[in-house]
């Protein structure tokens, strides 16, 4: 069974690099997907705490 460190982790990493894409790139539709990447985070950490 996957613990919540391991959960935490995965939703930081997540979270920084759907970030890191927010600040760096131009198109919408990068910008958009990397809101996505960060909005999937936010909802792996509301599982996690489940």
């Amino acid at each position: 069974m996957i613990g919540l460190p391991d959960l935490l982790f995965l939703s930081a990493l997540l979270f920084c690099i759907g970030l890191y894409g927010l600040l760096t790139r131009r198109g919408i539709i990068p910008i958009l997907m990397c809101v996505e990447l960060m909005l999937n985070a936010v909802n792996i950490n509301l599982v996690a705490f489940d």
